[in-house]
């Protein structure tokens, strides 16, 4: 069945929904809300008050309610992303905010990605989650909308992720889950502290048959942080991380009759080529803050991280792919407040990334005749400015950041310098209660990664010449109503953008991506989110609507201008239930609606709609706990990943139908 969602009947339920709450409370009348600080916009300031499109969620630190599977799981309330193939763990999970992210064959694109406070997307725009302690993510936030001042390259939107660190006495929590297509998750979290210095282990082993053929995969996550505090002004933090994942097969993309034929089977080239990754991931980095006195305080992060990532493509020329990674940063800030109302942060980073890229030959899984052998060079260097100006009737935030980039290969003809400017600049009116209304501007620029310009139609060596970096400009409003048991929020946003990249496939070249820009697109929406808390009742609404268009493009004698953007949804809608019942018991029910999207630039090939629904239930005792939980309740048929433009309409990854998991905590003290 196809549910066909209004954007502007939310609108008028959402409006009708805020009149009622405030015909029962004056406008004037001040509620105490319990107020929630937030710096992914490097200053820190109260989310209401934020005069940009922001997310932020936690989560309980045993996470009863959430199989563990993929960060998606954490992020169905957030209006205006979309994540697709949860289920291709050689792929990894790929993000989409209002559009930016959508191209990626791979990873996390266009969106920056932190991780307790050290950035994880690498200084080209890539980002990966392989990496990524889900079992004691403590909180994330979400910045919805393009914010290069803040963060630089390939930020059109930011996720930041931050695990748990505050526990009241040691433990040792175990993890043992179980579930459909033989997956199994054990997990181990251990907590130490003393007065000055606390830590936090977590060691976890995944491994799953996976729901189609040739899907199997296998990986473990290794996990510490530690603090230390000098003094009330002087803290110290350190983490690392190890990742092994030995295999994470690849069943790739097929066309529709493949599906109709048998959703669960792999391409056949892609088990004749063994497609399959292996993964080593190592990551460590050190915070320092430091609060030099009233009005000044200093924080700076240096971090290093290495990837060894072995890699079998479904084609034979260039198909084994060998790439070891080295990148490193370090960042710092200085922050005045000259006055109660006035503060200023001034900011440094520099960031290098070199990839070693050998490809060769693909013969049944194994290296052949080498094609390509280079070193590829990006490096990056910004220096930004922000100004804050809090009054008792609004908030005004000012931004500017400088980016400069130096890219290129062994070949000196490569070499591609790029400086970039970003402003922004954002207002919050509060003097109406506990309704607030902003407006904001700003923008973001996106080079393509090492990966995308190596990627030479040609099919030489050195970089694709003809790739130029994208360019967006993004104006929001919208406003905010809190109350202790109410939060509600609305956004209206248009976005510009030019040289647009999204990927394509060549006949000469099959099952490999190249890269092309699009000219410019046109993106317009509205984003709605409602939660709800009463005594053991918990409800969230979120819904986005989104006209994501080409302005200007063409390929070859086709002219695509108006045409939809591909591997977007022109509408989400996700629901959320929950209800704690006494003694531990509690049980949540998750829905989502996705709408119809395109699956290439012609938009030739429509995906159908799809509503999918999640049951969970959990039971605490006092050290054991019991948790299960249902996916894909009515056991509805869709598709898990589109691979945009693929070559002979080889779009789809078919989705598991119904399954389950079930596990157990233990929890020492």
């Amino acid at each position: 069945m196809k549910n066909k969602f209004s954007g502007f009947t939310l609108l008028f339920l959402f409006s009708f929904y805020l009149n009622s709450v405030q015909s029962q409370d004056s406008l004037k009348q001040r509620i105490a809300l319990k107020e929630i600080t937030l710096d992914a916009l490097r200053i820190k300031t109260p989310k209401r008050i934020i005069p940009f499109a922001i997310s932020h969620q936690t989560f309980p630190a045993a996470q009863l309610g959430l199989p563990q599977n993929s960060l998606q799981d954490y992020l169905a309330a957030v209006p205006g992303l979309f994540a697709q193939n949860t289920q291709n763990f050689a792929q990894d999970l790929r993000l989409s905010i209002r559009g930016f992210g959508a191209r990626s064959g791979f990873g996390i694109r266009g969106i920056q990605l932190i991780v307790d406070g050290i950035p994880e997307t690498t200084p080209d725009g890539q980002g990966q989650l392989d990496n990524l302690p889900l079992g004691i993510i403590r909180s994330l936030t979400v910045l919805r909308g393009p914010a290069s001042t803040f963060y630089g390259n390939a930020s059109g939107g930011v996720l930041q992720i931050n695990t748990l660190e505050d526990f009241r006495d040691n433990f040792v929590r175990l993890r043992l889950q179980g579930g459909s297509f033989n997956s199994n998750h054990l997990a181990a979290t251990v907590g130490l502290k003393n007065t000055k210095t606390q830590a936090i282990f977590y060691q976890t082993r995944t491994e799953s048959q996976g729901y189609r053929d040739h899907s199997e995969y296998k990986q473990q996550v290794f996990n510490a942080r530690v603090w230390h505090e000098f003094s009330s002004h002087s803290k110290l933090s350190g983490q690392f991380n190890y990742t092994h994942s030995p295999y994470a097969y690849d069943a790739g993309g097929i066309n529709e009759p493949n599906v109709q034929e048998n959703r669960k089977q792999a391409r056949s080239q892609n088990e004749s080529f063994q497609t399959f990754e292996t993964v080593d991931h190592l990551k460590t980095g050190l915070q320092w803050e430091k609060k030099i006195n009233e009005k000044l305080s200093w924080d700076s992060y240096a971090f290093y991280a290495y990837r060894d990532f072995v890699g079998r493509l479904p084609y034979e020329y260039g198909g084994y792919v060998d790439l070891k990674r080295d990148y490193y940063g370090l960042g710092s800030a200085l922050e005045f407040q000259p006055k109660n109302h006035h503060r200023m942060q001034l900011r440094f980073s520099l960031t290098d990334q070199n990839d070693h890229r050998k490809r060769f030959k693909n013969i049944a899984g194994m290296p052949g005749e080498n094609t390509l052998d280079q070193e590829e060079l990006f490096f990056n260097t910004a220096l930004s400015f922000l100004d804050e100006f809090k009054w008792d009737f609004g908030l005004l935030r000012l931004g500017l950041r400088y980016d400069h980039q130096r890219m290129g290969t062994q070949i000196g003809s490569d070499e591609v310098r790029l400086n970039s400017f970003n402003p922004s600049i954002g207002f919050t009116y509060t003097n109406w209660g506990n309704l607030v209304m902003f407006v904001s501007y700003s923008s973001s620029f996106e080079t393509p990664t090492l990966n995308e310009l190596s990627a030479n139609p040609s099919g030489g060596s050195g970089f694709n010449p003809d790739l130029s970096p994208s360019k967006a400009h993004n104006f929001e409003w919208g406003w905010r109503y809190g109350s202790p048991q109410n939060s509600i929020e609305m956004t209206l946003y248009a976005i510009n953008t030019q040289n647009e990249i999204l990927p394509y496939e060549l006949a000469a070249f099959p099952d490999q991506d190249f890269y092309r820009n699009t000219g410019k697109t046109r993106r317009m929406g509205i984003e709605l989110f409602w939660e709800h808390q009463k005594g053991p009742w918990e409800w969230n609404i979120a819904y986005n609507y989104a006209s994501l268009k080409f302005e200007e493009y063409s390929v070859g004698n086709n002219n695509l201008s108006g045409n939809h953007l591909p591997g977007v949804p022109q509408q989400q809608l996700t629901a959320g239930l929950q209800y704690d019942f006494s003694e531990g018991l509690g049980s949540a029910l998750q829905t989502q609606y996705t709408g119809a999207f395109y699956a290439d630039d012609a938009n030739q090939t429509q995906i159908a709609d799809y509503f999918l629904a999640n049951i969970r239930l959990w039971k605490s005792f006092d050290r054991l706990s019991f948790f299960g939980g249902i996916n894909n309740l009515f056991d509805r048929a869709y598709y898990d990943n589109i691979r945009i433009n693929a070559f002979g309409k080889r779009y789809y990854e078919p989705a598991p139908m119904r399954n389950f998991y079930l596990g157990m905590n233990i929890t020492f003290l």
